[in-house]
């Protein structure tokens, strides 16, 4: 036994063979150390792999979404340059909204515009402007467009109420009470 390694019990103190499943002095189980234990590195490997594969997992699926998001811009771009905005006056939205609101919102929500009218609002925060009729009957109802940019609102700013303009955009939302509102793409 003299060759034998020896440790100590957990236990008693108690000095007894490293290979010893009990202690003989009081009972006590003298258990591996945890890092000797087979399930520890079995645990330990997984644990590795796991992280290594999410770590080029992520990786690789963070360029594809890079290149995703890239060619979603590529098409929008390319939409854009291929929109087409119909020509129509303020009056000729608010006469659509008369004689059928949901006929209107059918017709015009979603579209892209090219709008004329008369400037009539142009709030002071300048998040937008509002394109009025000459007509009185139309008193409360205008087509709300709304600000993008610097640029554009750098464009408001040289403008005065009373104006005629065209200004293009998409139409967002169509209403028999408050009118239509529009994405400004461009004031002209």
């Amino acid at each position: 036994m003299e060759n034998e390694k020896m440790t100590i019990c957990k236990h008693c103190g108690a000095e007894i063979a490293a290979s010893a499943k009990t202690c003989p002095k009081c009972g006590g189980k003298n258990k591996k150390p945890i890092y000797k234990r087979v399930w520890f590195w079995i645990l330990v490997a997984i644990l590795v792999l796991g992280i290594g594969g999410s770590i080029g997992g992520s990786g690789g699926s963070g360029s594809s979404t890079s290149s995703s998001s890239s060619e979603t811009q590529t098409e929008e771009a390319k939409q854009e340059a291929a929109v087409e905005y119909q020509d129509v006056s303020v009056e000729t939205l608010f006469d659509a909204l008369e004689s059928n609101a949901a006929n209107a919102s059918d017709t015009y929500k979603g579209q892209y515009l090219a709008v004329s009218g008369v400037l009539g609002t142009i709030d002071s925060d300048g998040s937008y402007i509002a394109l009025e009729s000459t007509n009185d009957s139309y008193m409360f109802q205008s087509v709300q467009c709304y600000i993008k940019n610097d640029e554009q609102l750098q464009k408001v700013k040289s403008l005065s109420k009373g104006d005629s303009l065209t200004v293009k955009g998409k139409v967002k939302d169509v209403g028999e009470v408050l009118g239509y509102s529009l994405d400004i793409d461009s004031i002209e």
